[in-house]
Parts: structure tokens; C-alpha cells; sequence
């Protein structure tokens, strides 16, 4: 018997009346078109619960569901329970998807009709330009012998910080009883970095997944207000909470010893947060010191970095290391202000 997919699309819908139309649109229009689509809108205040309607009346595929706001986390997990097909995704509202994307992937699923998951690669974009991201991981179907071979080793963080293999939900697919029977939700308490917790508890109970390479599906929009780029106060207690719940689920695997990325993926976060504390231009320099300390005086990070031995990195990552290791506040903004003034240097110099 012919095996054919069918799809929930989990749309998350809060506040982007001026992004909602393109995403819903390349989403209707998919050249795979047996789809349930279902808007849940988290409680918006603009014009985009009208917009959920007005699409739902023109296309019969496509369900509305109204709760108060209660964060994204919580609006997929609500689409996961309405969810009815056999296979589950989500996209986030101001994004798009390229028109076989879907198409693409459920050719895989009827290749391995087994697997838990496939997944696909994105572009970002910015400015009109799109740049292609690709994952180090190879192509093709992973069994469980290989996720725990060649995922785990760096499922949460790489050696030298750099981007992370299994990024996110929205350029996934997966088996709606796999995610039911095994409780897989994303956590309502966070509300940054939930999809790096829910991939995670993904990646460690799949039997089998795919990786389709070379296929930019998903479109990531970057735009300048962003949150994600400015810095908010409350993404270091997320992050620190965020590595709590990932040692919980981790710490006592049979299958993979997942200390060392433990501690990385930790200092990670910090990497991230103080970065994005000394490039805000809206910090005074007293304030940066300030937000900075809270960072670097954490227990747990200071815990991280015990017996930890770095030998792979960069010598500027190194030395941006030691200096939060060892909290010097000020040694480290006055470093990053001299590499970012040799960087215009040089700049100048080749014009």
C-alpha cells in the first residue's frame, strides 16, 4: 500500500500582522499540499487575529486557535495536542518556506517510513539576501547506533563554539506518536532557546533520523529589532536555567558521557550574553561592567570551567576565555575594543 504523509503545520502567531501573510501564503501554496495548518494565536494585539480568520475562511486546511499569551512554548505545544496527522511541524510566523520543502521531505518519509524525523538545511536572510546554512553532518539516514556516534559527540556545542548541528523544531518533521509517546513538549518556562532543550530531548530518544543536505527549505527573516540581537536582561538566568533542565536530561545517559559539552555549552551561553552585552551601544560602559560581573561571578559557569582544558580554539577565543575563567571585567571589554579597533584598521588599510 502507497504510503503518503499528511502533515500538521504549527504556526505560533503573535504580533506580525506585517510578516504573517508571507508565511501563511508559502505555506498554502506548497507544491505538497495535504496539510492541516494550524494557527495558534498566542494572544496578539494587532490586526493579526483578523488575518488567522480571514485566511481560515479562504482555506479549509487551515484551523484557528485563540489562548491568552502564554509565549511560544507554550502556543506549539498547544498545536502539538490539536495536531490530528501523522507527522508534525512547526514554522514561526515571520518566516517563509521555499515551495518544496515539504514536497522534498515527505519523499524522504516514504523512502524510510520508519524514521522519527527528517530534517532539512535553512537560509537566513537579511536585507533581501539569503545565506545558505549547511550542517557538518553528513547526509542521509541516521540509525541509532550512528546518532549516538556521530550527533552526540557534539548535539550541544562544538569544540570551537561554532554553530550547532541540530539548530531547531522549524526545519524538522516528525512522527506525531514518536513525540506523543515519548512526552516531548517544549518547556513553558523558557522563553528563549526553547528549540535547543526540545532537540535535544528529540535527538536523544529518535531510533532513526534523516538529514536531508543541501536544501535550504526554511527561511529564517533577520531583521534589525529583532530580540534575538538585542540584548535582554533576563537571557543569562534563561540560559543558566536552560543548561539545568539539559544536565537533568542528560547528565545520567548510559549511552553517551555528555559532561564536556555540559560545561561548553554553558560557557557557550556566556560566550553569547557577554558579547551581546559589550556590542550594545545603549549600555553605558559603567552598566556593561555591571551586567558583565553578573555573567562572570555565576557558580555554575565557574563550576563549568573547572578541569576544563581548551586546545582546539582560536588563540582569541583562548584568551577571551581565560579572561571571563578568571572574571576580569574590565581586561575583557578593553580586549574586545582593541580587536575590534585593529579589525577597522585593517579594513582601512585595504581600501
Amino acid at each position: 500500500m502507497f504510503f503518503k504523509p499528511k502533515l500538521s503545520v504549527i504556526i505560533p502567531v503573535y504580533n506580525v500582522e506585517k510578516y504573517l501573510g508571507m508565511c501563511i501564503n508559502s505555506i498554502i501554496t506548497q507544491t505538497y499540499s495535504d496539510l492541516e495548518i494550524i494557527l495558534v494565536d498566542d494572544g496578539s494585539t494587532d490586526n493579526s487575529p483578523q488575518l488567522c480568520e480571514e485566511f481560515s475562511n479562504k482555506d479549509p486546511r487551515i484551523k484557528v486557535i485563540n489562548q491568552t499569551n502564554s509565549g511560544v512554548s507554550a502556543a506549539r505545544n498547544t498545536g502539538i495536542a490539536a495536531a490530528t496527522c501523522d507527522y508534525i511541524t512547526f514554522v514561526d510566523s515571520d518566516d517563509w518556506l521555499h515551495r518544496d520543502m515539504y514536497l522534498n521531505m515527505t519523499e524522504i518519509l516514504e523512502r524510510h517510513p520508519r524514521t522519527d524525523g527528517v530534517m532539512c538545511d535553512f537560509a537566513t536572510v537579511k536585507n533581501n539576501t539569503a545565506q545558505q546554512i549547511t550542517s557538518q553532518l553528513r547526509e542521509g539516514l541516521y540509525t541509532k547506533k550512528d546518532i549516538i556516534r556521530e550527533i552526540y559527540p557534539t548535539l550541544l556545542v562544538t569544540e570551537d563554539f561554532s554553530r550547532l548541528p541540530i539548530v531547531s523544531a522549524c526545519t524538522c518533521i516528525f512522527k506525531r506518536s514518536f513525540i506523543l509517546e515519548n512526552n516531548i513538549q517544549f518547556d513553558e518556562s523558557l522563553r528563549y532557546s526553547e528549540d535547543y532543550l526540545f532537540m535535544a530531548d528529540v535527538m536523544t530518544h529518535c531510533d532513526s533520523y534523516y538529514y536531508l543536505k543541501n536544501f535550504s527549505g526554511y527561511h529564517y527573516r533577520q531583521y534589525e529589532d529583532s530580540r534575538s540581537k538585542k540584548y535582554q536582561p533576563e537571557w543569562w538566568l534563561t540560559l543558566v536555567s536552560l543548561n539545568d533542565k539539559l544536565k537533568k536530561l542528560l547528565a545520567g545517559s548510559e549511552e553517551h558521557d555528555f559532561t564536556r559539552q555540559l560545561k561548553l555549552q554553558l560557557i557557550h551561553s556566556a560566550l553569547f550574553v557577554s558579547n551581546s552585552i559589550s556590542n550594545n551601544q545603549n549600555l553605558g560602559y559603567r552598566e556593561k561592567v555591571k551586567l558583565l560581573n553578573t555573567v562572570f561571578v555565576e557558580p555554575s559557569l565557574k563550576s563549568a570551567f573547572s578541569e576544563l582544558y581548551f586546545t582546539g580554539q582560536s588563540r582569541s577565543l583562548r584568551i577571551v576565555l581565560f579572561l571571563i575563567k578568571h572574571q576580569m571585567t574590565l581586561a575583557y571589554l578593553l580586549y574586545l575594543e582593541a580587536v575590534q579597533r585593529l579589525k577597522s584598521s585593517n579594513f582601512k588599510i585595504k581600501e
